[in-house]
């Protein structure tokens, strides 16, 4: 978080994150905190606000199903809905899915339910991409929905 905030008053310094950093980066983040500025801010509020009841289902969610949403949706032609892949998001339900089988095997989890609650959440805000980014929206707004519902 320091490394964003520093970076971008010293643009000798962003420049060499940005040359360095190129390949994992998005182009719109040579000016703005990047995504992994945004997971861990998420996580912390997600953690702080909810516990790790809540907080590990959802950053497995983000950081298992954001990828493969990212992968499928680049490789599948086809429709979009708001400039997302529609299997980019089925591909991150599934995924987050997985991640909930695996959570309920280790049966330590209670309110199994609100789990695929979360994960359905998790996919719907992916898909229409809420600002400022989907890695700081993902966890919130699926860590919001388990927790009401009891998680």
């Amino acid at each position: 978080m320091v490394l964003d905030l520093v970076r971008f008053r010293v643009g000798w310094l962003n420049a060499l994150f940005m040359r360095s950093m190129a390949p994992l980066l998005k182009e719109d983040e040579a000016g703005h905190i990047t995504g992994a500025t945004y997971m861990l801010i998420a996580a912390l509020i997600v953690f702080v606000l909810y516990g790790k009841e809540v907080g590990i289902p959802v950053m497995f969610f983000l950081s298992l199903g954001d990828p493969a949403a990212a992968m499928m949706g680049r490789r599948m032609p086809g429709p979009r809905i708001l400039g997302k892949s529609p299997g980019g998001t089925a591909a991150f339900i599934g995924v987050g899915a997985i991640a909930v089988a695996v959570l309920l095997a280790a049966d330590g989890i209670d309110h199994h339910w609100a789990l695929w609650v979360g994960v359905a959440v998790a996919g719907v805000v992916e898909l229409v991409s809420i600002p400022p980014d989907d890695n700081l929206a993902i966890p919130l707004l699926a860590g919001t929905a388990m927790f009401l519902l009891g998680v």
